[in-house]
């Protein structure tokens, strides 16, 4: 403003300007004011410091105007009235002060133009209340030519200079608007991208690049892998898809997998010429975490729904199990109170299994454990040894029906009916094809002096147990020492190896 306005400047006679005083002049300008301008960008801005910024800035404009006229040389001297330099200090004073208020404050579009209007007529006011103190006095003497520069010159590079300035700000306002858009992206982890076609050149944001960039460590040397080729097929795809839509504004958003890092990669077209030449940008954020709970959901889910057909197959089974108890226990049953304390003790049993199960999550069920629940009451008269084998839901819960038989069994007619006698439960490892042999063996109790005349539902209910899921037979001996039953069954539905781990087992042996 100051040397536009100097241009008009006439006092009769030819100007120049001295080169030094006038690029003095023009450092005062931007130095005062780029200190005002710092100091009242701080954080903290106390009245005080909008103050002394205020000054700083003042001091710097009237600083500048009189140095620059200092430049002037001429035929004429000029002098300067103090009224009208203490007038032109506190006008720059002022407007700076406002301008350093309003700069503290949030101001819309509309308030920043008023605000920057008033603040150009402060600093012109500044101007012409300062030339309006000056006296020009002819002396005649012309000045040395020497380091001068003419009006047309300053007139120049004036215009030049004001035109870069008007540039350089534009591009920094631009580039500050940039990278604090960057700054933010990176703050939240997003990292930014840029892909131009077909030439597939790639520009990443510091954060992208460091998501598109796989860092290993193999015989001791670090190499990085740049995935940058997977986000340009991205960026072909958006495009297509872009070009597919052309009335659309669509974004496509696709993952990436970056070594064991997942990426969202999120963007759209933004410049598209002829088909051929196309500029695409957008975001990409790492969802590792997103995608392995995604995953993990997913597998849960399906777990879950097999569970359920799981349990609702295996509560269909049970319930055609109690549906059969219930009627063969009636069959056998001379009275009510008979069939209920002998429906009872079954479920019992069916329930006891279960629980096995459910505690090694319906895999399956050890052979030695189902014996141990049922001998539990009588712990001192059972020995029960043999290697570990494990047994599917399906096979256990038929041998816990056929134990708690043969338990019962005991305890009313056999061994355990007496202190003295005593249950010897062995059974063998799985042959090639899975067959096992089992014998329960009664000592210490009544002398059997005969077999029954009939077979009873335990009876029957061994045999439906051992013929059906378990797939084998039980043979029954009658001896006067005492019962033995055979059980021989297999542990496999198809020919193969049973794999388990040999245990022996023995509790409280007699």
């Amino acid at each position: 403003m100051h040397f536009i306005a100097m241009l008009g400047f006439n006092p009769g006679h030819a100007v120049s300007y001295d080169i030094t005083l006038t690029l003095l002049s023009f450092l005062l300008a931007v130095g005062g004011t780029g200190l005002a301008f710092w100091m009242a960008a701080r954080l903290q801005r106390p009245i005080w410091q909008l103050v002394v910024s205020g000054i700083a800035m003042g001091l710097a404009i009237a600083s500048m105007h009189y140095v620059g006229m200092a430049a002037i040389r001429t035929t004429a001297v000029l002098e300067y009235q103090p009224v009208f330099v203490v007038a032109a200090l506190s006008v720059a004073m002022l407007a700076s002060f406002g301008a350093m208020l309003l700069a503290n404050k949030d101001l819309s579009n509309r308030q920043k133009a008023v605000a920057s209007l008033c603040l150009a007529v402060a600093v012109t006011a500044m101007h012409y209340t300062a030339m309006a103190g000056v006296t020009v006095t002819e002396t005649g003497i012309a000045p040395h030519p020497r380091g001068n520069a003419t009006s047309l010159t300053l007139a120049v590079t004036t215009a030049l200079l004001t035109t870069i300035l008007l540039i350089a700000s534009g591009i920094t306002a631009y580039l500050d608007r940039h990278m604090k858009v960057l700054s933010v992206l990176d703050a939240g982890d997003i990292g930014y991208w840029e892909v131009r076609l077909p030439s597939r050149q790639v520009w990443l944001s510091p954060h992208a690049r460091m998501l598109l960039m796989q860092t290993d460590t193999a015989d001791g040397q670090t190499t990085t892998i740049d995935h940058s080729a997977a986000l340009v097929e991205a960026a072909i795809a958006m495009a297509k898809n872009a070009i597919r839509n052309p009335q659309q504004t669509l974004s496509k958003e696709i993952e990436l997998r970056v070594g064991e890092r997942w990426v969202a990669v999120r963007g759209r077209m933004l410049q598209l010429r002829r088909q051929h030449h196309i500029k695409l940008a957008g975001i990409m954020i790492d969802i590792t975490q997103a995608h392995t709970v995604r995953t993990a959901l997913e597998v849960s889910d399906a777990r879950q729904k097999l569970l359920l057909n799981e349990l609702n197959h295996r509560l269909k089974n049970n319930f055609a199990s109690i549906q059969s108890i219930a009627a063969l226990t009636a069959r056998g049953s001379p009275d009510l109170e008979t069939f209920i304390d002998t429906f009872q003790s079954r479920l019992l049993a069916l329930s006891n299994t279960q629980t096995l199960l459910t505690n090694t999550g319906w895999e399956s069920a050890d052979i030695a454990a189902i014996f141990e629940q049922e001998l539990h009451p009588y712990t001192q008269q059972a020995v029960i040894e043999g290697p570990s084998l494990l047994l599917e839901p399906k096979r256990a819960l038929s041998m816990g029906l056929i134990a708690h038989e043969l338990t019962t069994n005991a305890a009313k007619h056999g061994a355990l009916s007496r202190d003295k006698g005593t249950i010897h439960v062995r059974w063998t490892l799985p042959d090639r094809h899975g067959r096992v042999s089992l014998e329960w063996r009664e000592t210490g109790g009544p002398e059997i002096t005969k077999q029954p005349s009939r077979k009873g539902f335990g009876s029957r209910l061994i045999r439906n147990s051992i013929e059906g899921p378990l797939r084998g037979t039980a043979q029954n001996e009658y001896r006067p020492t005492g019962l033995k039953v055979t059980l021989n069954f297999t542990t496999l539905d198809e020919p193969g190896v049973q794999k388990n781990i040999q245990r022996i087992k023995v509790i409280n042996p007699v």
